[in-house]
């Protein structure tokens, strides 16, 4: 117990629930511990702060052996990835289980059927698992394949579509079709008066407008809009700018849009 708190800096409410949540630990010896905490600066470059992070996220990662999981896994994912050190610990840093995983049993297929779904090469996977490498953690079965069928058939894209949205946008694949993705396009849709044709075209040349908030930036923006008199294609065609940018070039008061958005998420 002495260990965990002066070693990682741990509060008293921080070590409870770390010892309650994982009491196995209390049987490891603290040198062992010491050992791969060591190892994983080393590895990773990493600072106190980021070490701390990365324990209290997971801290059965302190079960694990070097030589046995940390080590194989960490050099399988930078060999298969053609990931330089940098690109490592930016993986390990965001998603700190990917140490735990078996590189055969999810790692591997993971990464394998990405690749061949989007038909993807080796530096272009390399870019979706830094743009998003939670994805690592994905179920494919229950989660990416059946939200890449679903963008691929609610806009009638083609494969090539589809591996341009993703590539572009990789934070997508965290998307929930249900609670993000569905009413924001149809809203859009709906709202605008766009044809499936038109919207796809839209998504396809710039995957950022998934990315952006119906309840913060769509919906204030369009009713403002029509409060003014403007078009309200403007709220796509000034999807990626600033509020600053997007009443400036649509002639809307700042003020005035604050005002409607305030209202809009209060309603919401």
């Amino acid at each position: 117990l002495g260990w965990f708190q002066t070693r990682l800096e741990l509060d008293a409410a921080q070590l409870g629930k770390v010892v309650v949540r994982f009491p196995a630990l209390l049987t490891k010896r603290v040198e062992s511990m010491e050992s791969t905490c060591d190892w994983l600066r080393r590895r990773l470059d990493l600072d106190e702060a980021h070490l701390r992070k990365m324990v209290l996220r997971l801290p059965p990662l302190l079960y694990l052996s070097v030589e046995e999981n940390l080590a194989p896994t960490l050099e399988w994912l930078q060999r298969r990835l053609d990931l330089d050190d940098a690109g490592l610990r930016k993986v390990v840093l965001q998603l700190p289980p990917v140490l735990g995983y078996s590189v055969e049993a999810n790692i591997a297929p993971t990464l394998d059927w990405l690749q061949t779904r989007l038909d993807l090469d080796a530096a272009q996977l390399k870019r979706v698992v830094l743009g998003r490498p939670a994805l690592l953690g994905y179920s494919v079965e229950d989660n990416m394949a059946p939200k890449l069928n679903w963008l691929q058939s609610r806009l009638d894209l083609d494969d090539a579509g589809l591996m341009k949205i993703v590539l572009t946008l990789p934070g997508l694949l965290g998307y929930s079709v249900e609670a993000n993705m569905a009413p924001k396009l149809a809203y859009l849709e709906r709202e605008i008066g766009l044809s499936r044709a038109e919207l796809r075209d839209w998504v396809v040349t710039t995957p950022s407008l998934l990315g952006y908030s119906l309840a913060n930036r769509y919906r204030p923006r369009l009713e403002a809009c029509r409060a003014a008199g403007v078009d309200v294609k403007r709220v796509l065609s000034y999807a990626t700018q600033t509020d600053e940018t997007f009443c400036k070039r649509t002639g809307i008061a700042p003020e005035a849009l604050e005002a409607i958005r305030k209202q809009s998420v209060l309603s919401v």
